[in-house]
C-alpha cells in the first residue's frame, strides 16, 4: 500500500520539436507486512530520455545505508545540474547576446 507519492511527467522540448524528450520521476513510500509487522521502503526512479538516449536511475531504499547512498546521489545531481545550468545560460547569452 502507498503511504505518500511523487509523480511527474513532462516533455522536455517545446512544440514543434521532436516529442521523444522527457523526464519521469516516481517516488512512493510503501509498506510491506512482515512477520513481525510493518516494514517500509522507498521506491524512487527517475528517467529522462532525449530522442533515442534514454537513462534510468534507481534511487530506491530498502535500508538506511540505501537511504543515505540515495539521497547523497540525488543532492549531488541536483547540484551539478544547478551549476550546469548557470553555466549554459552563460554560455547562450555570451554566444546569442539578445536571447532572453
Amino acid at each position: 500500500m502507498a503511504i505518500s507519492r511523487f509523480y511527474r511527467r513532462r516533455f522536455l522540448n517545446r512544440r514543434g520539436f521532436h516529442a521523444g524528450a522527457y523526464v519521469l520521476a516516481d517516488c512512493r513510500v510503501l509498506t510491506e507486512r512482515v512477520r513481525d509487522g510493518n516494514r517500509r521502503y522507498v521506491d524512487a526512479e527517475l528517467t529522462i530520455a532525449d530522442c533515442s538516449r534514454v537513462v534510468s536511475l534507481d534511487l530506491s531504499a530498502y535500508s538506511e545505508a540505501d537511504a543515505r547512498n540515495s539521497l547523497y546521489k540525488a543532492r549531488l545531481l541536483r547540484a551539478i545540474i544547478d551549476d550546469f545550468t548557470d553555466t549554459f545560460e552563460d554560455a547562450l547569452h555570451e554566444a546569442y547576446p539578445d536571447l532572453k
